[in-house]
């Protein structure tokens, strides 16, 4: 009965050190995110947004985006004022459930952007926290940034 017990509390200690179930399927999707950043798809990643999501943008002052429409017009900002953009992440994180702290199956990145801005020809490189989470098919329906956006522009402007 106590190796019972024992094998019980440790197959128990190590389900809930595991990320959840979803997280590796949603690497997947948050990597295919990037990629079509890289490829300036805005009608790709506009497919992969759920049109409830939130948003947290990363520009001064930016309030939360509770709307499809927003977080493209937001998207379109980006890839409409640079080019040759490219995300080279450090890592790809699981994210917890705020209520809880236990894995929730979103996705937690750290990177850098590289790229240069169009009307300058300025280069830039910048590091940026991003997250996402994803419903159960596969929708964006939260997520953010975090990063000097601002400061980009204004480093990269003419």
């Amino acid at each position: 009965m106590k190796k019972l017990i024992i094998l019980f509390v440790g197959a128990l200690l190590v389900s809930c050190s595991q990320p959840n179930p979803s997280f590796d399927g949603n690497v997947d999707l948050a990597k295919s995110w990037f990629e079509k950043w890289q490829a300036e798809d805005i009608d790709g990643l506009a497919a992969m947004i759920s049109d409830d999501v939130e948003w947290q943008g990363a520009f001064y002052g930016q309030p939360l985006m509770t709307n499809k429409s927003d977080v493209l017009d937001y998207i379109n900002g980006w890839i409409g004022a640079m080019e040759d953009i490219s995300y080279t992440p450090e890592n790809y994180l699981p994210g917890v459930d705020p209520e809880t702290n236990m894995p929730n199956g979103s996705v937690r990145t750290y990177g850098t952007w590289t790229g240069k801005n169009t009307a300058s020809g300025k280069n830039f490189e910048v590091l940026f926290y991003h997250y996402m989470t994803f419903d159960e098919n596969g929708m964006i329906i939260n997520g953010g940034d975090f990063g000097d956006a601002t400061g980009t522009v204004v480093a990269v402007s003419e």
